[in-house]
């Protein structure tokens, strides 16, 4: 969590020099100097994990179509020597943009609480590093969480790399909740959510959502800092790279906020598990360790006391069921009890505690 991090990661710059955390002024794109309470800054947080050329990708698209004042904050895993070229190159030509070199993975938690903990901004943007912003995305996502003080996250739509379909939406969020417990979360693609075009009515249905994913994520430094920021590893226990999103999501509305989907702010999110080469250096490091992704998903569920994790695809159904033991003081880490189900989200008991960004704004 954010409020002990500083004691528990170094924050190093390139030669292994500890960086200067309380920073008084903060350079934007422009070269003009912020300070505190940086009203007008905001601070972009990206993970550096191998994949050099994306992150360099990412940081161009967001210098070409952001007008908005900002700086970059790059949180590196302990990359390859190739990407730390790139990233030093991004940081020796913009002043606005800031390097954490870690010498290992603190994990998708960890990185981007390192990240949260630098920044200066009174926003923040969370965003992975295959993501490429289009031209208005972080104005239209300020102007919602401006419509509402309680509003802590704002989530934009994302767009496959062909722009026209989409890849993610505020529609695809799914939650089970009874009497205000949340039971069930996830995201369900199928039938009339299944590939959606760009300007589809339920793409452009915005609003409040039960949760939203942290690829192109904006957030208010206060909700971040009230809610703890993410459950990152803390002797053993806690998150390390999954569903991270759904755990940061439950902790800003369980700190009093609200969570919308904004699709007027648009980014292409280069991401398509089914062409990627699951050997290269980043997912088989640091995205797609399985074993870990269980362990995750077992602490999560048995935290929040969840029974249904949804995945309900255009063509399969990877929902699991938890059954093991519930419990918010000693989460669990046995993924053994996570067991595939199929789920009929149409059936009189489960209907009625659905939670999505139709009945939120209805």
């Amino acid at each position: 969590m954010l409020d002990d991090i500083a004691n528990r990661y170094p924050f190093l710059d390139r030669y292994g020099n500890s960086l200067e955390l309380d920073r008084s002024t903060a350079l934007d794109q422009y070269g003009k100097k912020h300070s505190s309470p940086f009203i007008d800054l905001t601070s972009i947080v990206i993970i550096s994990a191998e994949r050099g050329n994306n992150t360099k990708k990412c940081v161009e698209s967001i210098f070409q179509s952001t007008s908005e004042p900002f700086e970059i904050i790059l949180s590196d895993v302990g990359s390859s020597r190739e990407t730390l070229e790139i990233i030093m190159a991004l940081e020796d030509t913009h002043k606005n943009v800031h390097v954490i070199y870690n010498k290992q993975s603190t994990g998708t938690t960890g990185q981007r609480n390192q990240g949260i903990y630098f920044s200066s901004g009174e926003y923040l943007a969370l965003m992975d590093n295959d993501v490429l912003v289009l031209p208005g995305w972080l104005k239209h996502l300020k102007q919602t969480a401006a419509k509402d003080e309680r509003i802590g996250l704002v989530g934009a739509k994302l767009l496959r790399p062909e722009i026209d379909n989409v890849y993610y939406c505020g529609c695809h969020t799914i939650t089970l909740e009874k009497k205000g417990k949340v039971y069930g979360i996830g995201l369900t693609k199928s039938g009339q959510m299944a590939n959606l075009s760009r300007y589809d009515p339920l793409a452009m249905l915005g609003g409040e959502v039960p949760w939203y994913t942290t690829t192109a994520l904006l957030a208010k430094r206060k909700a971040l800092f009230e809610s703890g920021g993410f459950d990152d590893m803390v002797d053993g226990k806690g998150i390390f790279i999954a569903n991270e999103d759904k755990d940061l999501s439950l902790n800003i509305r369980k700190a009093g906020y609200k969570i919308y989907y904004c699709p007027d702010s648009e980014a292409i999110h280069n991401h398509d598990y089914s062409k990627v080469d699951r050997k290269d250096a980043y997912h088989s490091k640091y995205r797609l360790r399985m074993e870990q992704i269980e362990k995750d998903t077992a602490y999560f569920v048995s935290k929040w006391n969840i029974k249904y994790m949804i995945e309900i695809l255009p063509h399969e159904d990877n929902t699991k069921e938890w059954s093991g033991n519930k419990s918010s003081e000693q989460p669990s880490k046995d993924a053994k009890q996570l067991r595939p189900m199929k789920l009929n989200l149409a059936s009189s008991e489960l209907n009625r505690d659905i939670v999505t960004v139709r009945t939120l704004n209805s």
